[in-house]
């Protein structure tokens, strides 16, 4: 039997669900859910003419994996590669592009590394708190900018529904390879605004990421948040966030020594990671005219420190560092035959300032700064609430690069009284080398290429969505296909290591798919499919894409709905990625496939109480995520949660 006919056959499991949900707290129509990234400004699914996907609250509570990216793995689309154990190295690609190429946006803040091209480091990403997760795929530079040329994940946290009065919620868990996991989140909502605030720490002994050596990687993670929004008059509201990671992570490593009999493998070590990142965000709405004309005026920082060390002393770190302020104004009106316009119109300016230290002192010790202004302009066009058209256009204008101009379109059409919709997008994109790919230096390791030129991007898809079971039904087909001019990538051939530009085009075309029902008020189910063929200029597949990604999903709620099991199935195809191994003819090593499994269970013992637990790699699967890199076996874990106050 096959892995994904075996996955197929499992669609007979079940899920959980948080305290005081039931499967009534869905929308009752899928298509009537509030896209937020489509657009500048909100919009109902059905408007959308992309392709989008969501993890709701439910679904994160549900399916209890404790980091978020684990929980991509379920929409389509998304590749997931951890190297090692919890807390290592992570990176998500879409659509089979790189990982420096999908926006991340966390409470409204771009909150990806500014000395790493923007790419998020969702080692550090704890799904505690998460109450809401969205991904648009394709193009979006010209509404999100540089970071957004394979497409965007926007991460919203606090609770789904601020309802009036106090409230306050623990959590606590215990479990395989030495975890220790605690939340507390607490919060008041009423007439004058919102305040709530969050603390999670994770302390997880794990395993060791060399396979020939048995020393534990271990890992540490504490976050806060404070979100607060007051509402000055029925015209002004003020808001401000406040995110704080900070992350120690032990680590092995690859051995780069020539003529070392370990060359090339990942052998034990005494390396550790600190991380330590600070996000902040200022946000002052006005609304006119009823609603007609808004305007947002917006301040908001990205901070991230990253320090090495071996043995305790000191041997690189960086610091990335943007201010970005933002005013954006959308004004919406309706004309005769029922149709309604929304323009929406941005200016932005990016203050960037990056630094590069390493023990050694001399060429490693460096810092750059940057700057970039840009404006943008959207129009919507809804038809009698059955055609949707949109246009986007954007320029950037950056103190280091050529000025570039991007532009999107999409459209969907929802024929009436027939549940499809079909939907079109197309859009150009532009992703800017890193600073620490134009100036980054480690002499043992890397050496940075200051003539690297950005990539640029041109992609298109087609789908289609069918909504049915009274609207309790989504299920969609995607085919995309996209080209990568100016491919910036690491060039092994020498070293230390370094990077340039391809010189041909990169191609990434494929179909995706997605499905999720309630056929039953007690049985949820969900499932996705992805066929990505990433090839570079030379017709080579491209690292860490596989070709075949897959999901099943299946939650069963009884005793009332007080109990709850789910079964979650991730299918991950064979993938290629180099293996730096110098007395080998071979540059790149194919991974094998797998399946990973998880069961989640909950009962709530009483109205506040909450017992659950979950098994992890529930097939004990021995697999590798990127090469060398050894992977956590089966693992089980349980804990409780209580909420007290109004929710």
């Amino acid at each position: 039997m096959t892995r994904i006919s075996f996955m197929a056959m499992a669609l007979a499991g079940v899920s959980l669900l948080p305290i005081a949900a039931t499967a009534a707290d869905k929308p009752i129509n899928i298509q009537d859910e509030i896209i937020v990234t489509a657009s500048r400004i909100p919009q109902s699914r059905l408007s959308v003419g992309g392709a989008v996907d969501v993890l709701d609250e439910n679904d994160i509570k549900t399916r209890q994996h404790a980091f978020l990216g684990e929980l991509l793995r379920d929409l389509p689309g998304l590749a997931v590669n951890r190297s090692g154990p919890a807390g290592a190295f992570t990176q998500v690609r879409l659509r089979g592009g790189e990982a420096n190429h999908t926006l991340v946006i966390i409470d409204g803040i771009e909150a990806g590394d500014p000395f790493n091209t923007g790419e998020f480091e969702f080692a550090h990403l704890l799904s505690g708190g998460v109450s809401r997760v969205e991904v648009l795929r394709g193009p979006q530079s010209a509404l999100w900018g540089s970071e957004a040329i394979g497409g965007v994940i926007n991460v919203v946290t606090g609770p789904s529904v601020d309802t009036e009065g106090l409230w306050s919620e623990g959590f606590v868990e215990g479990g395989s390879f030495g975890t220790a996991r605690g939340s507390v989140e607490a919060g008041s909502a009423g007439s004058w605004g919102t305040v709530r605030g969050s603390l999670a720490y994770s302390d997880i002994s794990g395993i060791s990421a060399s396979p020939t050596d048995p020393e534990k990687d271990g890992y540490e993670n504490l976050t806060g948040s404070l979100f607060a929004t007051f509402k000055v008059n029925e015209a002004l509201s003020l808001s401000l966030s406040g995110r704080h990671v900070n992350a120690t992570a032990s680590e092995d490593s690859q051995d780069f020594t020539f003529g070392s009999p370990t060359q090339g493998f990942v052998i034990d070590s005494d390396g550790e990671r600190q991380s330590d990142r600070w996000y902040a965000r200022a946000v002052a709405d006005l609304s006119l005219m009823d609603g007609q004309w808004t305007h947002q005026l917006s301040a908001n920082l990205t901070d991230t420190k990253n320090e090495s060390f071996s043995g305790g002393v000191f041997s690189f770190g960086s610091n990335g560092k943007k201010w970005d302020f933002e005013y954006q104004s959308n004004y919406s009106f309706e004309t005769g035959g029922a149709a309604s316009h929304a323009v929406s119109a941005l200016i932005e300016y990016e203050d960037l300032s990056y630094a590069n230290r390493g023990a050694g002192g001399g060429a490693e010790n460096q810092s750059q700064t940057g700057e970039q202004k840009s404006a943008a302009l959207e129009y919507r066009l809804d038809m009698a609430e059955q055609v949707f058209l949109s246009a986007a256009i954007r320029y950037d204008d950056n103190d280091r690069f050529d000025d570039e101009v991007t532009y999107r379109m999409s459209a969907a059409w929802a024929v009436p009284d027939t549940g499809f919709k079909l939907r079109g997008s197309y859009g150009t994109g532009v992703s800017q080398p890193s600073f620490f790919e134009l100036f980054g230096f480690n002499p043992d390791f890397f050496i940075g290429n200051p003539d690297l030129q950005p990539e640029s991007s041109e992609g298109w898809d087609v789908g289609v969505d069918y909504a049915f079971a009274d609207g309790k039904g989504l299920a969609s087909l995607t085919y995309f296909d996209s080209n990568l001019e100016n491919e910036i990538f690491t060039d092994f051939g020498v070293f230390p290591f370094t990077v340039d530009n391809r010189l041909g085009t990169s191609t990434r075309d494929g179909l995706e798919f997605a499905f999720r029902v309630d056929p039953l008020e007690v049985i949820s189910l969900s499932a996705s499919y992805t066929y990505t063929d990433a090839k570079d200029d030379n017709g080579g597949r491209e690292l860490r894409r596989p070709r075949h990604i897959g999901s099943l999903n299946a939650t069963y709620r009884f005793l009332g709905n007080r109990a709850t099991v789910d079964l979650g199935l991730n299918y991950n195809g064979k993938m290629q990625d180099s293996e730096f191994i110098f007395s080998t003819p071979e540059s790149v090593v194919t991974l094998e496939d797998y399946v990973l499994g998880t069961v989640a269970a909950s009962y709530d013992v009483t109205d506040r109480v909450q017992v659950i637990g979950r098994i992890e790699n529930l097939f004990n699967e021995d697999y590798q995520e990127v090469f060398g890199f050894s992977s956590p076996g089966l693992g089980a874990y349980a804990g409780v949660r209580i909420r007290l106050g109004q929710m």
